[in-house]
């Protein structure tokens, strides 16, 4: 406390005679708000200079259609003239002649298909050659409106001109075509009229943007076209302000405006040197300002040399508050108000300290616990989470959210989740949690949910009820994605169902092939063991085949390669097989192998492969006929010895003809050719095929 007095008792300067001196620094913004008044004055003023030479521009516009409807109006009071109806030229020719029109300009008088009647530039009745004008005069005469040209140059005079024609309607009809030629110093004159300034310039375009008249060396530019970005500026608006380049490459400030009647456009540009000379004497104004700020600021460097020091004190003693650290420094600010804050912070120093024990020594404990908890929830794979049901609120970790498909850093609430659970199992959450809080039990459920990129998954929720820390019922606990423990378990009576029904199958075509093998060998027949042997053998052989595809099916060729490979020659020429890429079912597969294996027996026993030079084609293919689409297979023995149609039908052809006909519902024709036997077996693709949308499409094929 003896300390605390200590700082007091040194204080000289109060803070209100600080702040009046700070009152005077705040004066300064006045200047910056002046400053911002110069800035606006020139903009205003820029703005009033845009708006009087935009309305210039386009009075001038204006201006161009009245000059040019002027000389429409003349042509329009010709053509009405009685002598032109009475067809007498020679007389409306010393009319047109004396009708006062601007010079210089003339006018002539056309027929509809080119011919010139007279032009009163020459003396009446000398020959002139047709217009050379014609999609003009055709216009003129489909429209029976007058039109007014670009500039061009004559193709006579080798002036440049622009022509006016208006039709002469007699008797409803388009008789003849009056065209006034003026030549640009008509428009010059208008430029001329307006007495602009020297280092402004202004423009007369035609609709093609081309120069008719211009202020400034209007002998040079006449007749160009205006520049690029003032092309496109008049394309785009019907009149405007753009920054631009004159064509003698002067940097201007550009206003147009099109004339609404006939498309021509009046252009004044205005230097921007011209422009910059009012943002110089505002340049010049913010200067003087920007002195008197600079002497302002120098003034506030003063004032704040008698706080900076009793403020920096401060600094130092809330850094070292702010540490934790004791506050050591016990000199006075020499200002009366900081020395009773530095005072303050001394006493709270002190109980910040004692306050810092405590608060470390429960975070310690907390640290630990929480450790332990995150280490048992990262084991398991668990995900933690609290709901309150009076708020909705939803509490979630990153490992609770993952179970629902969702982000680390997504927001989700208790409606997002319960909406991502399966509608079949909805109910079965609901009633488990309703249960829960009626009862004020443990939660335990399982259920579906599907995540937002549609895939379906399980989990499991166990929850705990508890009461919250504002004194409402919450409920805490965990979630387990035990989607993989499911599909195990699917799985794994998928699979015993399977191996049931194939184990069932196996036994049921063993017990006929034994049986059909016995009925048709005689009681006294050694060979009927081998036989049945063999036939198991080839059984085998087709269950290692769909072994190797896990019981997916196998490839047709794959199927006739397991049996007929043993037969083949060193440069497999005995055994040919030709056909598109089929994948059978796994039942198809064990039919088809055993009615393969029988052909291929009675084929070394008495057939083509009984001899060296025997040969044995298979062929296949995918037809479609009036119904559903077959594949059809071809067994075709040649080279052999002569066949002989049976006297009896043995086990082979009973296996074939009725076995796997019924099996696969197909049909089966077996022809016992002398040449060698052929068999063709057809039946419905959809029995056969393991996956029709992979067979390849092929035409169609039958047996030679």
């Amino acid at each position: 406390m003896r300390s605390i007095r200590r700082l007091s008792q040194g204080a000289r300067t109060s803070l209100r005679q600080v702040l009046w001196g700070l009152v005077l620094v705040l004066a300064l913004p006045t200047i910056l708000v002046a400053a911002a008044g110069l800035y606006s004055g020139y903009r205003a003023e820029r703005q009033a200079v845009d708006l009087r030479m935009q309305e210039t521009a386009r009075a001038l516009s204006l201006l161009l259609d009245r000059e040019i409807e002027k000389s429409v109006l003349a042509l329009q009071v010709l053509a009405h003239s009685s002598s032109l109806a009475r067809g007498n030229f020679e007389e409306f020719y010393d009319r047109a002649k004396s009708s006062g029109l601007e010079e210089p300009s003339w006018i002539a008088l056309f027929e509809p298909g080119g011919r010139v009647v007279f032009n009163t530039r020459v003396p009446y009745g000398v020959s002139l050659p047709n217009s050379n004008r014609p999609d003009v005069l055709q216009r003129v005469q489909e429209t029976r409106k007058p039109y007014v040209s670009n500039l061009y140059v004559g193709s006579l005079t080798g002036q440049r001109l622009i022509t006016i024609d208006a039709p002469v309607i007699i008797d409803e009809r388009v008789a003849y075509i009056l065209s006034l030629a003026i030549t640009p110093d008509v428009f010059q004159r208008i430029i001329r009229d307006q007495r602009i300034a020297n280092d402004w310039n202004a423009a007369v375009l035609d609709r093609s943007r081309r120069l008719v008249a211009r202020s400034r060396s209007p002998e040079r530019f006449v007749g160009q076209l205006a520049s690029a970005n003032v092309q496109e500026a008049l394309a785009g608006a019907q009149e405007g302000i753009l920054r631009s380049v004159t064509l003698d490459g002067i940097p201007v400030r550009t206003y147009f405006s099109q004339s609404p009647t006939y498309g021509w456009s009046f252009v004044i540009s205005i230097p921007e040197t011209e422009l910059a000379k009012s943002a110089q004497r505002s340049l010049f104004w913010l200067t003087v300002l920007g002195a008197v700020i600079l002497g302002g600021i120098l003034l506030a460097v003063l004032f704040s040399r008698a706080i900076s020091k009793p403020v920096d004190q401060l600094v130092a003693a809330a850094q070292a508050l702010g540490r934790g650290a004791e506050v050591t420094d016990r000199t006075t600010t020499r200002v009366l108000e900081f020395d009773t804050i530095k005072r303050a912070l001394v006493e709270a120093a002190a109980g910040v300290r004692n306050h810092e024990r405590e608060r470390e020594e429960v975070l310690a404990h907390m640290a630990e616990s929480e450790a332990r908890l995150r280490l048992a929830l990262n084991a398991g794979h668990l995900g933690s989470w609290e709901y309150t049901p009076a708020t909705g609120a939803l509490t979630t970790t990153p490992t609770c959210r993952a179970h629902f498909g969702r982000a680390v850093d997504e927001p989700v609430s208790y409606a997002d989740l319960v909406a991502q659970i399966h509608h079949h199992d909805r109910a079965l959450q609901a009633e488990a949690v309703a249960r829960a809080l009626a009862g004020r039990t443990d939660l335990q459920a399982e259920y579906r949910v599907i995540w937002p990129d549609g895939s379906e998954h399980w989990i499991r929720v166990s929850g705990r009820m508890r009461n919250g820390p504002d004194g409402h019922p919450s409920m805490v606990g965990v979630s387990q994605d035990i989607t993989e423990r499911r599909l195990a378990e699917d799985r794994q009576a998928l699979l015993l169902h399977e191996l049931n029904h194939r184990v069932k199958n196996t036994l049921a075509t063993v017990q006929s092939i034994a049986s059909l093998t016995r009925r048709s060998a005689d009681g006294s027949d050694p060979a009927a063991w081998n036989a049945f042997m063999d036939r198991l053998h080839g059984m085998a052989k087709t269950h290692d085949l769909l072994t190797v595809t896990h019981w997916q099916g196998a490839l047709l060729e794959d199927v006739l390669k397991n049996e007929l490979e043993p037969y083949q020659d060193g440069m497999r020429q005995r055994i040919r097989l030709r056909g598109p890429r089929i994948n059978l079912q796994p039942g198809a597969v064990l039919a088809l192998g055993l009615a393969i294996h029988e052909l291929a027996t009675n084929a070394v026993k008495y057939g083509s492969l009984s001899v060296p030079d025997g040969k044995v084609h298979v062929m296949w293919a995918i037809t479609s006929g009036s119904g559903q689409s077959a594949l059809l297979v071809e067994w075709v023995e040649s080279g052999g010895p002569l066949v002989k149609e049976p006297e009896r039908q043995g086990f082979g052809s009973k296996l074939i003809q009725r076995g796997l006909a019924q099996q696969l519902g197909g049909e089966i024709k077996l022809d016992f050719a002398p040449a060698g036997v052929r068999c063709v077996i057809t039946f419905p693709l959809s029995t056969m095929t393991a996956d029709q949308s992979g067979v390849s499409e092929t035409q169609e094929r039958y047996a030679s």
